[in-house]
């Protein structure tokens, strides 16, 4: 009895297995909705050749409830069903173009498996603009000033790219008349070398909404030079001399200043002055004016862009006067040499103040020749011009040589 009870249960079970594969698998009626199904276009690329462009989309993905064997639809869903538009039919631009798509199914079911029930949407509308290429000018916008004692050199500044090819939609490409990057020089110090991103704006310069727009760059590199600036003196080292001192000699410089641009530590070497050289007053006999070059470091950018500086010498309330002068002796001739002196008599000029040169006779004054280091030979000496300590304003002025001969006696 319990064999038979256990063979009745078993049936029962074996034929409810098989009633419900039938209504769940083999039967042929079935329906099934599949949501976010996605769109794709396709042609755009033919749409490009046309000088078109997609702009809008009604909807980016459908709802299709199909009816067919659960054979089938179990097979089916999102990710394998494709929907296709066909953009190669569009020729010219307009405003929700209602479009078909297709339906294709997975390999393993057949195209003609299912009814399409249902579509959501039936059709999707585009919107076609004329697509715009154009070259449009990087503007730098400067924020702020350079600080005190700093300068930029915006005029020389240097950019990678100097212009942006955008691509877009002509509604939007026609309001875009420049790429304009943001450069901020407060506090900044430093030289800037680094990319900046830039806004697509209007003649105006107010951003556009570029988000169908493409282009060709996302950064512009930007060089730019910011260097400190200094002031600077220009200097001479005088030697007073031949009747000339601080009180008698006026001595200026044009320009007596420059401005100069560099960097921190160079201009921190260099100083507050520049010496260009010097200025012997023993050997100016008058008044006169000298140029100086003005020389710089490297790494220094002379912003006066003065190459050279004018000094421009005035001796007040001096006189000059010539005396010639024999009385000529020599020192220091070496132990068994003699001295032939070829000169033997030296015109030498004085300047001084009047009233002293009026007084003042040649036997005031006496050429000495040094000998010391002479070697043996004829040749030419500097003297040595001594006067009398009753004329100290007063000194000779030009440069003198003696002619000699040294020889063994």
């Amino acid at each position: 009895m319990k064999n038979k009870l256990t063979s009745f249960l078993l049936s029962v079970a074996v034929a409810f297995g098989l009633w419900l594969y039938v209504t769940t698998t083999v039967s042929q009626e079935a329906t099934l909705t599949i949501y976010n199904i996605p769109v794709v276009m396709e042609g755009e690329s033919i749409l490009s050749e046309r000088n078109l462009m997609i702009t809008a989309e009604s909807s980016q993905d459908v709802d299709l409830t199909l009816s067919g064997k659960r054979s089938d639809l179990i097979k089916v869903n999102s990710n394998n069903i494709t929907l296709k538009v066909d953009l190669t039919k569009i020729y010219e631009a307009g405003s929700k173009i209602p479009l078909n798509y297709s339906i294709t199914y997975p390999g393993d079911v057949a195209s003609n498996a299912f009814v399409v029930e249902n579509k959501n949407p039936g059709n999707i509308h585009v919107t076609v603009e004329e697509r715009r290429t154009k070259d449009v000018p990087v503007t730098v916008k400067w924020v702020g000033s350079s600080p005190s004692g700093f300068m930029s050199d915006r005029e020389n500044r240097v950019l990678d790219y100097d212009s942006v090819s955008v691509v877009g939609p002509a509604s939007v490409a026609d309001q875009i008349t420049q790429a304009v990057i943001e450069v901020d020089l407060s506090e900044q110090k430093e030289s800037i070398s680094q990319n900046f991103r830039y806004t697509l704006c209007d003649q105006e310069g107010n951003p556009v909404d570029a988000q169908l727009i493409t282009t060709n760059v996302e950064e512009i590199h930007l060089d730019v030079k910011i260097q400190m600036v200094k002031e600077v003196k220009l200097k001479l080292d005088v030697i007073y001399g031949g009747g000339a001192n601080a009180g008698n000699t006026q001595i200026t410089l044009e320009p007596a200043t420059i401005r100069l641009s560099g960097g921190e530590a160079v201009l921190a070497e260099l100083g507050d002055t520049i010496n260009l050289g010097k200025i012997d007053l023993n050997v100016l006999e008058k008044s006169q004016s000298i140029t100086f070059p003005i020389a710089l470091p490297e790494g220094v950018t002379n912003l006066s862009n003065i190459t050279e500086a004018k000094a421009t010498i005035q001796f007040n309330n001096l006189g000059v006067k010539e005396f010639v002068v024999t009385n000529i002796r020599a020192v220091n001739v070496p132990e068994g040499m003699q001295v032939d002196l070829i000169t033997e008599k030296l015109t030498v000029t004085f300047r001084g103040a009047p009233g002293d040169l009026s007084r003042m006779v040649p036997e005031d004054v006496e050429i000495i020749v040094d000998f010391a280091e002479a070697e043996e030979g004829t040749t030419t000496f500097k003297p040595q011009i001594q006067w009398s300590e009753d004329f100290k304003s007063i000194g000779p002025v030009g440069t003198y040589s003696i002619s000699a001969t040294l020889e063994a006696q």
